[in-house]
């Protein structure tokens, strides 16, 4: 599977699944996060966020 690291701002990064519509928050803690149907998985810190899934199946969002 692909990975991707999204950019950090100072608002809170969140990635959504396009197939179960899940959110999940960028920061984990550096704990792997999987949506629902784990079709994505977020793993991430303060410093980074790694997404892993295909592009097509996850939106970045800025909240």
């Amino acid at each position: 599977m692909p990975k991707k690291t999204a950019p950090k701002t100072k608002k809170e990064t969140y990635v959504r699944c396009k197939k179960c519509g899940d959110e999940i928050f960028g920061d984990t803690h550096k704990k792997m996060t999987c949506c629902k149907c784990k079709f994505i998985g977020v793993d991430g810190c303060e410093d980074y966020v790694r997404i892993i899934g295909e592009e097509e199946n996850y939106e970045i969002i800025s909240k």
